[in-house]
């Protein structure tokens, strides 16, 4: 398990990088010896975004979508925000009625530390959370393994709370980095297709509209949006503004 000053190391040397949230998730997965982390952006009850994930490995594309789509609104992890890294088993149950609610995305476990996993998630995993603000949010960095092994330490979470307003500094440090950064030709990494996407957004073109005018279906539309988002490092469509200038 590396060290925390060589996560803390890692993490500051990728400010600037495309991909930072990768580089953060990976430098603190390896600090944490966790298998699996995702790095989301709350910015409301109904808007989370995946920054990054590598549940792909591991055939769960479905559960952490379908986190960041609907059921992170079940998260009492995210609920509390105690300012400090937090343990999944620590939360109590929640009531059958709130499960109830998001019955067709969970499976309802006992084993689970939660009481419940998000369908598509990996079964019986140990679950630790760090949350601070960013990025006009909240960002959740999450860290998964099986729970065959020995339980993530008082001191993982000790350290992990410890770096809270580093990690928040240096969010907000690639942020302002990204938005100063001079683009000439903004969309060379897209498509030609995602660059006419990216232009009547630009215009403030709806997905309705970009769909009917390209003669597309405004799902294949959410798609080349994400593909735009995830290629220029961007999360808005404010971001998208100030890259195209």
């Amino acid at each position: 398990m590396p060290a925390l000053d060589t996560a803390l190391g890692e993490i500051i040397g990728a400010i600037g990088e495309r991909g930072f949230p990768s580089h953060v998730a990976g430098a603190l997965r390896r600090f944490t010896d966790f298998d699996l982390a995702a790095v989301v952006l709350h910015r409301d009850r109904d808007d989370a975004r995946i920054l990054s994930d590598n549940f792909d490995q591991v055939g769960c594309r479905q559960g952490i979508e379908t986190y960041a789509r609907t059921t992170h609104r079940l998260n009492p992890m995210l609920a509390s925000r105690r300012g400090s890294a937090v343990r999944a088993r620590d939360f109590a149950h929640l009531p059958a009625a709130r499960l109830s609610a998001m019955q067709r995305h969970i499976v309802r476990a006992e084993d689970e530390e939660l009481g419940y996993r998000t369908l598509g998630w990996p079964p019986r995993h140990e679950e630790i959370g760090l949350y601070f603000e960013g990025w006009g949010g909240v960002i959740e960095i999450g860290f998964y393994r099986a729970r065959a092994r020995r339980a993530a330490s008082t001191g993982t979470l000790q350290s992990l709370t410890a770096m809270r307003s580093s990690l928040a500094a240096a969010f907000e440090r690639h942020q302002s980095l990204s938005r100063r950064e001079a683009v000439v030709d903004w969309h060379a990494p897209l498509t030609e297709r995602e660059r006419e996407v990216g232009e009547l957004l630009l215009r403030g073109c709806s997905s309705d509209a970009i769909a009917l005018r390209l003669g597309i279906t405004r799902h294949t539309v959410k798609d080349h949006r994400k593909n735009i988002f995830r290629k220029l490092d961007i999360t808005s469509l404010a971001e998208l503004f100030s890259r195209a200038r």
